[in-house]
């Protein structure tokens, strides 16, 4: 699976996106052709190469006839259909400008189908945001990575007068995505390069485990004094390695809480995405008794995660590590036993031999289905050949059993 790490140490922008990309490889043809594809008339997009701070950058505009028409989201939706771009790239397009429109009616207080597209339906917009899809499509990404955003206090001058940055629209997409403050009065996020984040991105997090093959930059409209105004992308490769993986372990002490609430704060934290959580007795200063309880995710989890155990527990602090760690190579799949299909894992131990893992929950569901003891489903399992193991992509167990969940 190829990663697209998005690196906004300048912020992001919708142009910034498309500069990012081209620079990266996708084929500027596919760009300058796209307001065509969408029949928007007089159209042109501009690709160039800058340089802000003394780094190469390509920098794209767009530019259209006039003054933008007003356009609301029904209009959108028909250019969008009329097109002839991929179904999936239309659909998260109008994933994206649906979220523009929510964002908008709340902040100047309206219905959604009275949300006037002045800006959000304006060429640019349209290109950047059908373009900046078509672009992560065309180099076949799977799993977008956005590094936290940084968010600047200051003013900018648009239709609507005078505004905050960063522009209320802006803030109202950052909600729940990392950021952090810097000096300066530039639109570091403007409300394009925040829906597409907001929508696109799997994970905001450090740089993920991956082989990188390609590295663009896109230049942003301002030559700010103080840094290169430059959004790097990063493409690669997951490399998950065989012996090794980077995990996040969140952990916690707690001596002041109804032991009731444990089994809630778990269930939380593993529909957030934990791998695992384990808990320990303790005796803390004082001799208190209390709960040591340790929390591991892949990252980019570390967020929502401590967000639920301050949320859901009485701890005021939680201490982070980032920790490699071996594991075997293994697959999800199915055996057959005489109770029907279970699920199952195929874990390939050192030297090549492979042993069959049942899965707790489908024995448990076997064994209360045919009222059999749970040990002798998972014996039943355990003792399956290799031969018959079935792997969700639907292929036999074999003797080249490598790969990860």
């Amino acid at each position: 699976m190829r990663h697209a790490f998005l690196d906004c140490f300048s912020g992001i922008s919708g142009d910034m996106f498309l500069g990012a990309l081209i620079d990266a490889g996708w084929p500027e043809g596919e760009l300058t052709s796209l307001p065509k594809k969408l029949g928007l008339e007089n159209t042109a997009v501009e690709v160039q190469e800058t340089k802000r701070k003394g780094i190469r950058g390509i920098k794209v505009e767009v530019s259209g006839p006039g003054p933008h028409p007003f356009r609301n989201l029904r209009d959108v939706e028909a250019i969008l259909e009329k097109s002839d771009l991929r179904p999936e790239i239309i659909r998260l397009s109008l994933k994206v400008f649906n979220l523009l429109a929510q964002v908008e009616a709340k902040v100047h207080g309206c219905l959604l189908e009275e949300v006037h597209f002045h800006e959000i339906g304006a060429v640019d917009t349209l290109v950047d945001i059908l373009g900046t899809i078509s672009g992560l499509n065309y180099f076949s990404v799977g799993k977008i990575y956005c590094s936290p955003i940084p968010v600047i206090r200051g003013w900018i001058d648009c239709e609507h007068g005078r505004l905050p940055l960063p522009a209320p629209a802006s803030a109202e997409l950052l909600k729940n995505v990392p950021t952090y403050g810097v000096d300066g009065e530039w639109e570091l996020v403007t409300p394009t390069g925040g829906a597409l984040i907001k929508v696109l991105a799997d994970h905001f997090s450090t740089f993920p485990e991956m082989k990188v093959e390609k590295i663009g930059y896109g230049a942003g409209s301002k030559d700010i004094p103080q840094w290169p105004n430059l959004l790097r992308i990063w493409l690669g490769e997951a490399q998950p390695s065989e012996k090794g993986w980077v995990i996040v372990e969140l952990r916690s002490y707690i001596d002041d809480m109804n032991p009731e609430w444990y089994e809630y704060l778990i269930e939380r934290l593993f529909g957030a995405g934990a791998l695992d959580v384990v808990m320990c007795p303790i005796h803390m200063k004082k001799n208190r008794p209390g709960v040591e309880i340790t929390v591991l995710a892949t990252p980019g989890h570390e967020h929502s995660l401590s967000q639920i155990l301050f949320e859901e527990s009485t701890t005021s602090g939680i201490r982070m590590n980032r920790c490699p760690r071996y594991i075997l190579p293994r697959r999800n799949g199915m055996v057959p036993t005489n109770w029907g299909n279970v699920r199952a894992k195929l874990i390939t131990r050192p030297g090549g031999r492979s042993t069959i893992s049942p899965e707790y929950e489908a024995c448990k569901k076997l064994a209360r289905r045919f009222n059999v003891p749970l040990g002798t489903v998972y014996q039943a399992v355990s003792q399956i050949s290799v031969e018959n193991f079935v792997d969700e992509e639907g292929s036999v167990g074999s003797k080249n059993s490598g790969g990860h969940s």
